[in-house]
Protein backbone atom coordinates (compact mmCIF):
# COMPACT_ATOMS: atom_id res chain seq x y z
CA UNK A 1 0.00 0.00 0.00
CA UNK A 2 1.15 3.34 -1.11
CA UNK A 3 -0.03 6.58 1.33
CA UNK A 4 0.52 10.28 -0.55
CA UNK A 5 0.77 13.74 1.12
CA UNK A 6 0.99 16.53 -1.15
CA UNK A 7 3.21 19.98 0.10
CA UNK A 8 3.55 23.20 -1.41
CA UNK A 9 4.78 26.66 -1.23
CA UNK A 10 4.53 30.01 -2.58
CA UNK A 11 8.19 31.87 -1.27
CA UNK A 12 9.92 32.41 -4.32
CA UNK A 13 12.91 35.04 -2.33
CA UNK A 14 13.77 33.28 0.60
CA UNK A 15 15.21 29.66 0.17
CA UNK A 16 15.54 29.12 3.80
CA UNK A 17 11.78 29.80 4.64
CA UNK A 18 10.39 28.24 1.92
CA UNK A 19 12.32 24.95 2.83
CA UNK A 20 10.85 25.47 6.42
CA UNK A 21 7.16 25.60 5.42
CA UNK A 22 7.70 22.32 3.34
CA UNK A 23 9.06 20.42 6.39
CA UNK A 24 6.73 22.03 8.34
CA UNK A 25 3.65 20.81 6.62
CA UNK A 26 5.47 17.41 6.32
CA UNK A 27 6.18 17.38 10.15
CA UNK A 28 1.82 16.56 10.14
CA UNK A 29 2.28 12.86 8.51
CA UNK A 30 4.29 10.09 9.95
CA UNK A 31 6.60 8.62 7.29
CA UNK A 32 6.76 4.59 6.20
CA UNK A 33 10.15 2.61 5.82
CA UNK A 34 10.33 4.26 1.90
CA UNK A 35 9.86 7.76 0.64
CA UNK A 36 9.80 9.18 -2.66
CA UNK A 37 8.87 12.82 -3.88
CA UNK A 38 7.82 13.68 -7.01
CA UNK A 39 8.94 17.42 -6.93
CA UNK A 40 7.65 20.72 -9.42
CA UNK A 41 8.54 23.86 -9.58
CA UNK A 42 8.27 27.18 -12.24
CA UNK A 43 12.12 27.66 -13.07
CA UNK A 44 12.41 31.00 -10.74
CA UNK A 45 12.17 28.39 -7.85
CA UNK A 46 15.72 26.81 -9.42
CA UNK A 47 16.99 30.31 -10.08
CA UNK A 48 16.30 32.05 -6.69
CA UNK A 49 17.79 28.95 -4.71
CA UNK A 50 14.81 27.78 -3.34
CA UNK A 51 14.50 24.29 -4.87
CA UNK A 52 18.03 23.41 -4.21
CA UNK A 53 17.12 24.27 -0.54
CA UNK A 54 14.03 22.67 -0.53
CA UNK A 55 15.58 19.11 -1.53
CA UNK A 56 18.35 19.44 1.23
CA UNK A 57 15.63 19.77 3.66
CA UNK A 58 13.55 16.72 2.91
CA UNK A 59 14.38 13.47 4.08
CA UNK A 60 14.22 11.13 0.74
CA UNK A 61 15.04 11.81 -2.56
CA UNK A 62 12.81 13.71 -5.26
CA UNK A 63 12.54 14.00 -9.17
CA UNK A 64 10.26 15.50 -11.69
CA UNK A 65 10.58 18.85 -14.20
CA UNK A 66 9.56 22.48 -14.18
CA UNK A 67 6.30 23.36 -15.30
CA UNK A 68 3.64 26.31 -15.29
CA UNK A 69 0.12 25.60 -13.36
CA UNK A 70 0.27 22.89 -10.80
CA UNK A 71 -2.79 22.49 -8.39
CA UNK A 72 -2.43 20.15 -4.80
CA UNK A 73 -4.83 19.88 -2.20
CA UNK A 74 -6.97 22.71 -1.41
CA UNK A 75 -4.58 24.99 -3.33
CA UNK A 76 -3.99 25.95 -6.99
CA UNK A 77 -1.50 28.03 -8.53
CA UNK A 78 1.21 29.14 -11.11
CA UNK A 79 4.39 30.41 -9.29
CA UNK A 80 4.65 27.62 -7.11
CA UNK A 81 6.78 24.77 -5.79
CA UNK A 82 4.86 21.11 -4.97
CA UNK A 83 6.07 18.01 -3.39
CA UNK A 84 4.21 14.77 -3.75
CA UNK A 85 5.55 12.30 -1.44
CA UNK A 86 4.72 8.68 -1.84
CA UNK A 87 5.63 6.44 1.24
CA UNK A 88 5.32 2.89 2.06
CA UNK A 89 6.37 -0.04 4.02
CA UNK A 90 6.27 -2.44 0.97
CA UNK A 91 6.66 -0.71 -2.42
CA UNK A 92 9.78 0.73 -2.74
CA UNK A 93 11.22 3.52 -4.85
CA UNK A 94 14.72 4.72 -6.42
CA UNK A 95 15.20 7.89 -8.44
CA UNK A 96 18.15 8.52 -11.19
CA UNK A 97 19.34 10.62 -13.69
CA UNK A 98 20.71 10.17 -17.40
CA UNK A 99 23.90 11.49 -18.87
CA UNK A 100 23.30 14.00 -21.18
CA UNK A 101 20.36 13.33 -24.03
CA UNK A 102 21.91 14.83 -27.70
CA UNK A 103 19.08 15.82 -30.26
CA UNK A 104 18.50 13.17 -32.89
CA UNK A 105 20.79 11.34 -30.60
CA UNK A 106 20.72 7.50 -29.17
CA UNK A 107 18.45 7.46 -25.91
CA UNK A 108 19.33 4.18 -24.45
CA UNK A 109 23.09 4.36 -23.77
CA UNK A 110 22.88 7.64 -21.90
CA UNK A 111 19.94 6.26 -20.12
CA UNK A 112 21.37 2.93 -19.39
CA UNK A 113 23.93 2.97 -16.68
CA UNK A 114 21.54 5.05 -14.33
CA UNK A 115 18.73 2.84 -14.58
CA UNK A 116 20.90 -0.20 -14.15
CA UNK A 117 22.57 1.60 -11.00
CA UNK A 118 18.87 2.62 -9.74
CA UNK A 119 16.65 -0.75 -9.95
CA UNK A 120 19.97 -2.77 -8.20
CA UNK A 121 18.88 -1.30 -5.02
CA UNK A 122 15.52 -2.15 -5.31
CA UNK A 123 14.73 -5.80 -4.62
CA UNK A 124 12.42 -7.02 -6.85
CA UNK A 125 11.43 -5.66 -10.67
CA UNK A 126 10.49 -2.13 -11.21
CA UNK A 127 6.49 -1.98 -11.72
CA UNK A 128 5.78 1.19 -12.45
CA UNK A 129 8.52 3.55 -13.69
CA UNK A 130 8.28 7.56 -13.36
CA UNK A 131 9.37 9.28 -16.39
CA UNK A 132 10.95 12.75 -16.92
CA UNK A 133 12.64 13.89 -20.01
CA UNK A 134 13.88 17.14 -20.83
CA UNK A 135 11.75 18.96 -23.72
CA UNK A 136 14.46 18.34 -26.40
CA UNK A 137 12.74 19.76 -29.78
CA UNK A 138 14.09 17.53 -32.02
CA UNK A 139 13.37 14.77 -29.83
CA UNK A 140 9.90 12.73 -29.87
CA UNK A 141 8.27 11.93 -26.51
CA UNK A 142 8.06 8.14 -28.20
CA UNK A 143 11.60 8.11 -28.34
CA UNK A 144 11.83 8.34 -24.58
CA UNK A 145 9.16 6.08 -23.40
CA UNK A 146 10.81 3.13 -26.39
CA UNK A 147 14.30 3.69 -24.52
CA UNK A 148 12.92 2.79 -20.96
CA UNK A 149 10.51 -0.06 -22.15
CA UNK A 150 14.21 -1.48 -24.24
CA UNK A 151 15.81 -1.07 -20.55
CA UNK A 152 12.46 -2.45 -18.83
CA UNK A 153 10.29 -4.58 -21.04
CA UNK A 154 6.32 -4.30 -20.63
CA UNK A 155 6.58 -2.17 -17.17
CA UNK A 156 4.21 1.06 -17.08
CA UNK A 157 5.54 4.28 -17.78
CA UNK A 158 3.94 7.54 -17.05
CA UNK A 159 4.89 11.02 -16.73
CA UNK A 160 5.67 14.29 -18.45
CA UNK A 161 8.66 16.80 -20.17
CA UNK A 162 9.78 20.09 -18.80
CA UNK A 163 8.48 23.03 -19.62
CA UNK A 164 8.39 26.49 -18.16
CA UNK A 165 6.39 29.74 -19.69
CA UNK A 166 8.55 30.88 -22.33
CA UNK A 167 7.40 30.47 -26.46
CA UNK A 168 9.80 28.07 -27.09
CA UNK A 169 10.31 26.58 -23.32
CA UNK A 170 13.93 27.06 -23.76
CA UNK A 171 14.07 27.52 -19.96
CA UNK A 172 12.91 24.57 -18.64
CA UNK A 173 14.51 21.63 -16.41
CA UNK A 174 14.53 18.25 -15.24
CA UNK A 175 15.17 17.89 -11.28
CA UNK A 176 16.59 15.46 -9.69
CA UNK A 177 18.07 15.24 -5.85
CA UNK A 178 19.11 18.92 -6.01
CA UNK A 179 20.28 18.68 -9.68
CA UNK A 180 18.83 20.19 -12.71
CA UNK A 181 19.78 19.82 -16.62
CA UNK A 182 18.14 20.67 -19.53
CA UNK A 183 19.39 17.62 -21.25
CA UNK A 184 19.24 14.58 -18.64
CA UNK A 185 16.26 12.41 -18.02
CA UNK A 186 14.90 12.09 -14.71
CA UNK A 187 12.77 9.17 -13.33
CA UNK A 188 11.52 7.43 -10.51
CA UNK A 189 11.36 3.19 -10.29
CA UNK A 190 8.96 1.80 -8.30
CA UNK A 191 8.32 -1.68 -6.97
CA UNK A 192 6.85 -3.79 -4.85
CA UNK A 193 2.96 -3.57 -3.56
CA UNK A 194 2.31 -1.10 -6.14
CA UNK A 195 -0.64 -1.94 -8.76
CA UNK A 196 -1.27 1.33 -11.35
CA UNK A 197 -4.47 2.25 -12.83
CA UNK A 198 -4.38 4.47 -16.08
CA UNK A 199 -7.19 7.15 -17.39
CA UNK A 200 -7.09 9.11 -20.41
CA UNK A 201 -9.53 12.26 -21.73
CA UNK A 202 -8.82 13.89 -25.08
CA UNK A 203 -10.13 16.00 -26.83
CA UNK A 204 -13.06 15.68 -29.36
CA UNK A 205 -13.35 17.03 -33.43
CA UNK A 206 -16.46 18.94 -32.80
CA UNK A 207 -14.57 22.09 -33.63
CA UNK A 208 -12.28 20.61 -36.26
CA UNK A 209 -11.11 22.51 -39.00
CA UNK A 210 -11.60 21.80 -42.53
CA UNK A 211 -8.25 20.74 -43.07
CA UNK A 212 -7.29 17.04 -43.34
CA UNK A 213 -5.36 14.98 -44.57
CA UNK A 214 -3.32 11.31 -44.77
CA UNK A 215 0.48 10.61 -43.89
CA UNK A 216 1.74 9.43 -46.79
CA UNK A 217 5.44 9.03 -45.73
CA UNK A 218 6.44 9.51 -42.59
CA UNK A 219 9.70 8.74 -40.36
CA UNK A 220 9.02 8.02 -37.03
CA UNK A 221 8.26 11.81 -36.05
CA UNK A 222 8.92 13.34 -39.26
CA UNK A 223 6.61 13.74 -41.48
CA UNK A 224 7.72 14.11 -45.22
CA UNK A 225 4.93 13.79 -47.36
CA UNK A 226 1.17 14.51 -46.84
CA UNK A 227 -1.37 13.64 -49.25
CA UNK A 228 1.67 12.90 -51.55
CA UNK A 229 3.20 16.39 -51.22
CA UNK A 230 5.81 17.91 -49.37
CA UNK A 231 4.96 18.16 -45.94
CA UNK A 232 6.01 22.16 -46.02
CA UNK A 233 4.13 22.63 -49.46
CA UNK A 234 0.99 21.08 -48.11
CA UNK A 235 0.89 23.33 -44.91
CA UNK A 236 1.70 26.37 -47.62
CA UNK A 237 -1.24 25.30 -49.42
CA UNK A 238 -3.76 25.84 -46.79
CA UNK A 239 -1.72 29.30 -45.64
CA UNK A 240 -0.18 27.60 -42.42
CA UNK A 241 2.98 28.28 -43.79
CA UNK A 242 4.95 30.48 -45.78
CA UNK A 243 8.60 30.19 -47.66
CA UNK A 244 9.36 26.94 -45.83
CA UNK A 245 8.53 28.13 -42.61
CA UNK A 246 5.74 27.16 -40.24
CA UNK A 247 3.09 30.05 -38.74
CA UNK A 248 3.99 29.86 -34.75
CA UNK A 249 0.58 29.81 -33.93
CA UNK A 250 0.35 25.73 -35.79
CA UNK A 251 2.63 24.44 -32.80
CA UNK A 252 -0.76 25.26 -30.82
CA UNK A 253 -2.96 23.58 -32.89
CA UNK A 254 -3.73 19.93 -32.41
CA UNK A 255 -3.51 17.45 -34.98
CA UNK A 256 -6.32 14.72 -34.26
CA UNK A 257 -4.82 11.33 -35.81
CA UNK A 258 -6.44 7.95 -36.63
CA UNK A 259 -3.78 5.78 -36.07
CA UNK A 260 -5.76 3.05 -38.43
CA UNK A 261 -3.63 0.84 -39.42
CA UNK A 262 -1.66 0.54 -36.53
CA UNK A 263 -2.15 -3.14 -34.61
CA UNK A 264 -2.32 -1.35 -30.91
CA UNK A 265 -4.78 1.37 -32.28
CA UNK A 266 -7.96 1.26 -29.59
CA UNK A 267 -10.08 3.74 -31.71
CA UNK A 268 -9.29 6.72 -29.44
CA UNK A 269 -7.60 9.67 -31.40
CA UNK A 270 -4.25 10.57 -30.72
CA UNK A 271 -3.29 14.24 -30.64
CA UNK A 272 0.27 15.54 -31.89
CA UNK A 273 1.71 18.94 -32.48
CA UNK A 274 4.27 20.16 -35.35
CA UNK A 275 7.16 21.67 -33.87
CA UNK A 276 9.15 23.27 -37.71
CA UNK A 277 10.15 22.55 -41.02
CA UNK A 278 13.34 20.95 -41.44
CA UNK A 279 15.89 21.95 -44.41
CA UNK A 280 14.21 19.51 -46.87
CA UNK A 281 10.72 20.62 -45.84
CA UNK A 282 9.64 17.92 -43.47
CA UNK A 283 7.56 18.35 -40.74
CA UNK A 284 9.36 17.65 -37.33
CA UNK A 285 6.46 17.11 -34.85
CA UNK A 286 6.30 15.92 -30.93
CA UNK A 287 5.43 12.52 -31.27
CA UNK A 288 4.84 9.61 -33.71
CA UNK A 289 3.41 10.33 -36.92
CA UNK A 290 2.92 6.79 -38.24
CA UNK A 291 2.56 6.34 -42.03
CA UNK A 292 -0.82 5.76 -43.37
CA UNK A 293 -2.45 7.49 -40.46
CA UNK A 294 -5.02 10.44 -41.31
CA UNK A 295 -5.18 13.16 -39.41
CA UNK A 296 -7.75 16.61 -38.81
CA UNK A 297 -6.83 20.19 -37.45
CA UNK A 298 -8.67 21.24 -34.36
CA UNK A 299 -9.30 24.71 -32.99
CA UNK A 300 -9.96 23.32 -29.49
CA UNK A 301 -12.44 25.11 -27.70
CA UNK A 302 -12.31 25.90 -23.96
CA UNK A 303 -15.56 24.46 -22.62
CA UNK A 304 -15.22 21.53 -24.57
CA UNK A 305 -11.90 21.41 -23.09
CA UNK A 306 -13.35 21.55 -19.56
CA UNK A 307 -15.63 18.73 -20.25
CA UNK A 308 -14.03 16.30 -20.75
CA UNK A 309 -11.10 17.38 -18.13
CA UNK A 310 -14.35 17.11 -15.77
CA UNK A 311 -15.76 13.79 -16.73
CA UNK A 312 -11.99 12.45 -15.79
CA UNK A 313 -12.13 13.99 -12.66
CA UNK A 314 -15.57 12.33 -12.22
CA UNK A 315 -14.13 9.09 -13.07
CA UNK A 316 -11.33 9.01 -10.90
CA UNK A 317 -13.15 10.20 -7.86
CA UNK A 318 -15.67 6.61 -8.51
CA UNK A 319 -12.46 4.70 -8.03
CA UNK A 320 -12.91 3.30 -4.02
CA UNK A 321 -9.43 2.76 -3.32
CA UNK A 322 -7.04 5.69 -4.89
CA UNK A 323 -4.29 5.92 -2.68
CA UNK A 324 -2.58 8.97 -5.01
CA UNK A 325 -3.75 10.52 -7.41
CA UNK A 326 -1.64 12.47 -10.56
CA UNK A 327 -2.92 14.72 -13.70
CA UNK A 328 -0.89 15.68 -16.16
CA UNK A 329 -2.83 17.69 -18.35
CA UNK A 330 -1.18 19.20 -21.28
CA UNK A 331 -0.32 22.85 -21.81
CA UNK A 332 -2.56 23.28 -24.95
CA UNK A 333 -5.35 22.45 -23.08
CA UNK A 334 -4.55 25.39 -20.16
CA UNK A 335 -4.03 27.92 -23.44
CA UNK A 336 -7.55 27.41 -24.39
CA UNK A 337 -9.07 28.80 -21.22
CA UNK A 338 -7.51 32.47 -22.35
CA UNK A 339 -8.13 34.78 -18.97
CA UNK A 340 -9.20 31.74 -16.88
CA UNK A 341 -5.78 29.71 -16.62
CA UNK A 342 -6.89 28.14 -13.40
CA UNK A 343 -10.01 26.74 -14.45
CA UNK A 344 -9.33 23.13 -15.15
CA UNK A 345 -6.83 23.12 -12.08
CA UNK A 346 -9.59 24.41 -9.95
CA UNK A 347 -12.48 22.40 -10.55
CA UNK A 348 -9.63 18.99 -9.92
CA UNK A 349 -8.70 20.65 -6.37
CA UNK A 350 -12.59 21.48 -5.68
CA UNK A 351 -13.40 17.53 -6.90
CA UNK A 352 -10.87 15.66 -5.71
CA UNK A 353 -10.16 17.14 -1.94
CA UNK A 354 -9.67 20.34 -0.40
CA UNK A 355 -7.30 21.50 2.16
CA UNK A 356 -8.02 18.98 4.90
CA UNK A 357 -5.25 16.46 5.82
CA UNK A 358 -7.60 13.45 4.71
CA UNK A 359 -7.58 14.74 1.14
CA UNK A 360 -4.00 16.18 1.19
CA UNK A 361 -3.22 12.29 1.75
CA UNK A 362 -5.07 11.95 -1.61
CA UNK A 363 -4.58 14.96 -3.14
CA UNK A 364 -3.91 15.49 -6.64
CA UNK A 365 -1.13 17.45 -8.08
CA UNK A 366 -1.88 18.37 -11.74
CA UNK A 367 1.08 19.40 -13.94
CA UNK A 368 0.98 20.89 -17.76
CA UNK A 369 3.45 19.27 -19.68
CA UNK A 370 4.72 20.21 -23.41
CA UNK A 371 1.85 18.99 -25.58
CA UNK A 372 4.17 16.17 -26.41
CA UNK A 373 2.26 12.96 -25.91
CA UNK A 374 3.99 9.53 -26.86
CA UNK A 375 2.74 7.15 -28.28
CA UNK A 376 -1.15 6.19 -27.66
CA UNK A 377 0.50 2.29 -26.18
CA UNK A 378 -0.35 1.04 -22.03
CA UNK A 379 2.94 2.51 -20.95
CA UNK A 380 1.75 6.50 -21.20
CA UNK A 381 -1.24 7.23 -22.31
CA UNK A 382 -1.72 11.43 -22.23
CA UNK A 383 -3.95 14.09 -23.50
Amino acid sequence: MIRSVTLHTYELDDPALAAAEITDQLSAFELCSHTVGILMCDTEFIDSGVYEAVCAALPFDVAGTTTMTQAVGGEAGMLMLTVMALTSDDAFFEVGYTEPIAPLGDIVEPSKAAFEAASSRLPSAPKLIFLFPPLILENAGDQYIEAFESLCPNTPIFGTLAIDDSIAFDNSYTVCGGDKSQNRIAFILVAGDVSPRFFMATISDENKLPYTGEITKSRGHIVEEINDMRASEYFENIGFAKDGKLDMGLQFVPFLLDFKKRSDHDGVPVVRAMVYFDENGRGVCRGYMDQGSVFVLVNPNGDDIFKSSEELVDRLRAVPDRQATIIFSCVVRRMTFGPEPLREAEMAVQKLGGASPDARRAATPIFPDAGCPSRQTKSWRRS
